[in-house]
Parts: structure tokens; C-alpha cells; sequence
């Protein structure tokens, strides 16, 4: 991949428009939640506010000993609104009434799912939730190199998905994701079902939970935090979805907590299936997603973030483990398939100012004996290495709107990515896997669980035969 002068430009000159509105804004900071601060359990807000609520009586009892003045009376009048309002929110949480709203993106992440997905940690009994996206793509009628496009333009409703939840006590929950594409599941359609995640959690403290199930994979930016108002863009950045394979999920067990400005989360998960893999796709195809998967081999993934200041995120995650699940080539080779496929991350929120920045990259051992598996020849072969990035940046015009409920953020992203960074000896790259984009567009949000997209994509590539395209789309998360 080559990062060329006139791109840079052009990719630092947007993020450099970005950068100057957010430094005129005028509104304060608005300080996003860090997962140190993470939204307490039912028992932990009910002691908190039974606590509030004592030392507010506490204070209100010696005030009334205290003289009498025209100071004294307005404190007492406020204090006893104060109880009376402490009082009421106490009443609604012990019968089960309090209205359960999503938490933010950087509060659901200290869960390892997205914000309608953590809506159970934060109510006991059922929970209920769910998103969607509707996605039109217009394609370019030519390719970079001016010839026809075979591409077509479609609409179709990319995602209906179901989230119930349900919280036994303050120790065990259970979450689970379930997931229809393309709206009809038949022959001749492009529809599936899927269960996204299914796990069960032992919440012990902040700094140690337990997990076990099908979970989300903690890698990069988007796969655990996928629900479409939490990323820009139409589409998903295609680095977190042909290097990082969103959204990837695996069968497992491990732990997760925070503590301070540290997040993590280690899993025990099965390997991938190196059977699957592919030139164009990466290790794609090669996740199990809890579907009578292979386990003879098993993998480790894990991941790690830093705080660093309020809204400023950086971290890095890896998935490693053999991915042969027993496979013999045909002249009797037992594969092995090492793969290892790592990432670093950073995302920054800061008044209306949205910036973010990803690197992935995975090697895959024993590329040849997989390609004599599959009966790959020529520019069909696997990656031994495959790498991509991108950076984005964008900024909320809106937020300069004092007490603004709405939002709009044009953005910018531009991304490089290669699933045939490298290959085997007596094998060729295929120019085609070599890709870079550039994506400008905008997000509006008239209230946060809705989102209407617009955007247009350049997408060249080093074969030349690219294809650019407008994107439309529409999301709802509840």
C-alpha cells in the first residue's frame, strides 16, 4: 500500500477543517463518561441515593434548629424539594419503574457491547432492545480505468436485529443479540439469521467479571460497538471488515472488568477454521460464529484501554491460535495455520470534535499448505500477511447550537488496506486486493437513537478497476 503526497493532502487538508471548527467552538466540553464511571447496578444506585437521601434529612433536620431568615427559608424550601424528589426515585426503582435509557458508546464499552446491547446491566428482569439499518448504494456507471461497471445499485434492509436480555440478580445476567440481513430468508434471496452474541455473566466487581458464551471478539473499534449510531458512515469501514472480520464472534469463556482509567477484556475462545480462508476475504470466512464449530484448536483474544483524558480513548487487542482444526493437506501435511491478528486503536471526543484511528494487521502461517487445501494456484493464494489502517475525523456543526438536541457531523475517512499484503513463494498478489478509499460524508442525529447517513466513496484500487458509490442509510437503536 502507498500513501501518495496529493492523498495526504487531501486526507490532512479535511481532518485540518475538522480541527479549526472545533478550536472556534464556543460551547464547554462536553465530557464523555469514562468506563471508570461506568452506570452503577440497581443495589449500587438504590445505596446511593438511600445515602444522599439521609445526609439531605440530616442537614435539613439541623437547619430547621438554626434562626430564622429569608436565607434559611429558601435553603429549607430547596431541601425539602431535594427529599421529595430523592424519595419518589427511590419508590420507582425499588418497584421496577424506572425508565431504562441506553448508555452511551463509551459507557457500553466497558461491557464489550454496544449501547441499546448493555441496557440490561443497568435494569433487573427483562430487557428488551434492538437496532436497524436501511442502506441504499449507487454505484458508478465506469471504474477508475473508464471501464464498464458491473455493479448494481441496491436498496435493502441491511439489518433488523433483537436484543433480550434478562438479569437473574445482582451477580448473573444474560444477554443475547439476534440478528436478521437482507429481510427475507429464502433460495433465492441474500438473508440470514444469526445469533450475534449469547452469554451469560457473573458480575463480581468493577475490576473482575466472568463471561461465558458466544461472545464478540474485543477487537478494534466497531465489532463490539456496532449499532449504527455509534460510527459514522454508511457502511462500516471495510479495514474492520476484511482485516478485522466484522462482526466476528466466537464460542468461549473469560473475564473483563475496569479499573481507573483501564479496560480490559481476555477470552479463551475457539480457533478459526483456516479452511475458510480466502485471497479477497482474508480470514473472513475462516470465523466459526458458534455454529457447530471445529475445536481442536483454540485461540486467546484479548484487549486493553487506556483512558488517557476525558474522551480521549487509545488501546490495542489480539486474537492468536492455530486455525488448522486438523486439516491435512492432500499429500498428508498436518496444518498448523498459526494465526495472529493484532490492532491498535485510538478514538477522541472532544466538544463537538469526533476523531478516531485504527491499524490492523495479521499473519497467518503455513499460507502454502493452506493454498494446497484449497487448491488455490497463481493470484488466488491467501495472505501470510495482511494489513490495513485508516484514520477519521469529523465534527458536530451542531453542538456550537447551545442546548442543541440534534446533531450533524460531516466527516471525512480515508483507508488503505491489502488482504495479500504477502504471500507464499510461487505464488502472485493480485493488484485488486490492494485498496484504498476515501469516504466524505454526513451523519444526522435528530434525537441519539436515530441516525440518517449520506456519503460518496471513492474506492480505487491497484488493479484499477475500483468502482466509486453513494451511499444512503438510515438507523434507529432502542
Amino acid at each position: 500500500m502507498r500513501f501518495s503526497g496529493s492523498r495526504l493532502r487531501l486526507v490532512l487538508g479535511n481532518l485540518a477543517f475538522v480541527f479549526s471548527a472545533a478550536l472556534f467552538a464556543d460551547t464547554p466540553p462536553a465530557l464523555p463518561v469514562t468506563p471508570a464511571q461506568a452506570p452503577d447496578t440497581l443495589e449500587e444506585r438504590l445505596q446511593r441515593l438511600e445515602k444522599l437521601l439521609a445526609e439531605t434529612r440530616s442537614e435539613l433536620d439541623a437547619l430547621k434548629a438554626a434562626p430564622s431568615d429569608a436565607a434559611r427559608e429558601a435553603r429549607l424550601t430547596e431541601l425539602e424539594r431535594k427529599i421529595d424528589v430523592l424519595t419518589k426515585e427511590i419508590e420507582k426503582l425499588k418497584i421496577g419503574e424506572a425508565t431504562v435509557v441506553p448508555p452511551t458508546a463509551r459507557e457500553a464499552g466497558v461491557y464489550g457491547v454496544g449501547p441499546a446491547g448493555s441496557k440490561v446491566y443497568g435494569k433487573d428482569g427483562l430487557s428488551i432492545g434492538g437496532y436497524g439499518e436501511v442502506l441504499y448504494q449507487n454505484f458508478a456507471s465506469t471504474d477508475q480505468s473508464g471501464a464498464p461497471s458491473a455493479d448494481e445499485d441496491q436498496i435493502t434492509l441491511l439489518r433488523a436485529v433483537l436484543y433480550f436480555g434478562y438479569k437473574f440478580d445482582r451477580h448473573f445476567v444474560l444477554n443475547t443479540e439476534i440478528e436478521y440481513e437482507n429481510a427475507v430468508i429464502a433460495s433465492d434471496k441474500g438473508g440470514e439469521a444469526e445469533v450475534e452474541f449469547a452469554y451469560l455473566d457473573y458480575m463480581h466487581s468493577r475490576p473482575f467479571n466472568a463471561r461465558a458464551g458466544l461472545v464478540l471478539i474485543p477487537m478494534g473499534l466497531v465489532n463490539e460497538l456496532h449499532e449504527p449510531t455509534t460510527f459514522l458512515g454508511a457502511r462500516r469501514p471495510d479495514v474492520e471488515e476484511f482485516i478485522l472480520p466484522t462482526t466476528w464472534r466466537e464460542l468461549g469463556f473469560g473475564f473483563y472488568g475496569s479499573a481507573g482509567p483501564l479496560t480490559y477484556r481476555g477470552y479463551m475462545v475457539n480457533g478459526l477454521n483456516a479452511a475458510g480462508y480466502s485471497a479477497d476475504e482474508g480470514i473472513r470466512e475462516g470465523r466459526q460464529e458458534g455454529s457447530e464449530a471445529l475445536a481442536r484448536t483454540w485461540a486467546f483474544t484479548g484487549r486493553v484501554d487506556f483512558t488517557a483524558a476525558p474522551g480521549l480513548l487509545v488501546g490495542a487487542s489480539i486474537f492468536t491460535g492455530n486455525a488448522g482444526q486438523g486439516h491435512e493437506t492432500p499429500s498428508g501435511t498436518l496444518i498448523h495455520a498459526p494465526t495472529t491478528v493484532v490492532d491498535a486503536h485510538a478514538d477522541w471526543q472532544w466538544r463537538g470534535l469526533w476523531l478516531r484511528a485504527l491499524y490492523a494487521h495479521t499473519s497467518v502461517g503455513d499460507a502454502a499448505e493452506i493454498n494446497e487445501l484449497n487448491g488455490f494456484v497463481g493470484n488466488e493464494s491467501v495472505g501470510s500477511r495482511q494489513e490495513g489502517w485508516y484514520v477519521q475525523g469529523g465534527f458536530d456543526v451542531l453542538s456550537l447550537a447551545p442546548g442543541s438536541r440534534m446533531s450533524l457531523v460531516p466527516f471525512v475517512r480515508y483507508e488503505e488496506y491489502d488482504t495479500q499484503a504477502a504471500v507464499p513463494a510461487g505464488f502472485e498478489r493480485n493488484p485488486e486486493n490492494d485498496v484504498n478509499e476515501l469516504t466524505v460524508g454526513l451523519a444526522f442525529k435528530p434525537i441519539d437513537r436515530l441516525v440518517f447517513k449520506a456519503d460518496w466513496q471513492q474506492r480505487h484500487n491497484a488493479a484499477r478497476t475500483g468502482v466509486n458509490q453513494w451511499n444512503l442509510a438510515l438507523g434507529y437503536v432502542f
